[in-house]
């Protein structure tokens, strides 16, 4: 099953009661206009973030009382949507996946280029009506400081930040693949799976090997992981604590 889902699609399934679209632009983006039947969540609303600033999953608990006061459910389509450049698309359909919500999909344009054909925005928020979230949690999507440091000869750690950051300190063993390289072109969220492949062949990314993912905050590294997913790379797994949380325990862990 497809992780995008065609604006085509959207706009013909758009008053589908059981849809639930999620605009991740910040809030006085989506009071000034917003797909028609979106609701608004911002990334902060869906990460825990630890005393040494780090952003990880949230509480399954504390998520699936926010979740479900929104709406969504098991019964729920959800389609995330957002800016191109923003990984909060991509972090928070991530969370949601780890949260074990698998009908969950992201749009394959960004907002802007919605509007730009002439699909246009409302201002009319839905009316939000709760329901219960129950929470499965998907541990095979996500990995902690301790265990990386385990097993980090038996993987391959992947930095999703700039050559600029990656080269001012990285993770022992992780090479450089910025989150920027896979996003598509024309107001596209990602690259086709084929380009994807394609760029991930080409650089050598190991399809027999578990591919662990990490930024400064895990958000543009949970870009990265959805692109692999994309290209058909199945042992894909999010460091959501990423660098911060790595260099706060590094004595411990180098």
């Amino acid at each position: 099953m497809s992780i995008l889902t065609p604006y085509q699609w959207l706009r013909e399934h758009i008053d589908d009661p059981n849809l639930v679209i999620i605009d991740t632009r910040p809030r006085t983006a989506y009071m000034y206009g917003h797909i028609k039947n979106s609701i608004s969540i911002q990334i902060d609303q869906l990460i825990r973030i630890n005393e040494y600033g780090a952003h990880l999953a949230p509480n399954p608990d504390e998520a699936s009382k926010f979740l479900g006061s929104l709406g969504i459910d098991d019964t729920k389509t959800v389609i995330v949507t957002g800016e191109q450049m923003d990984p909060s698309v991509a972090r928070i359909a991530w969370t949601l996946f780890y949260l074990g919500h698998e009908d969950t999909k992201i749009l394959d344009t960004s907002i802007a280029t919605w509007q730009s054909l002439g699909l246009g925005l409302v201002r009319p928020q839905k009316k939000l009506t709760p329901t219960e979230f129950i929470p499965k949690i998907q541990n095979s999507l996500r990995i902690k400081a301790d265990e990386l440091k385990d097993i980090m000869d038996n993987v391959v750690i992947l930095d999703a930040r700039s050559p600029q950051e990656y080269f001012g300190g990285h993770i022992p063993k992780s090479i450089l693949l910025p989150f920027t390289d896979g996003l598509g072109q024309n107001g596209f969220i990602f690259d086709s799976k084929e380009s994807l492949e394609s760029a991930f062949q080409q650089k050598q990314i190991p399809s027999d090997k578990e591919l662990i993912c990490y930024c400064t905050h895990g958000h543009r590294a949970s870009s990265l992981f959805l692109q692999l997913q994309i290209a058909g790379y199945d042992k894909v797994r999010l460091y959501d604590g990423s660098f911060i949380d790595w260099n706060s325990k590094r004595l411990r862990l180098e």
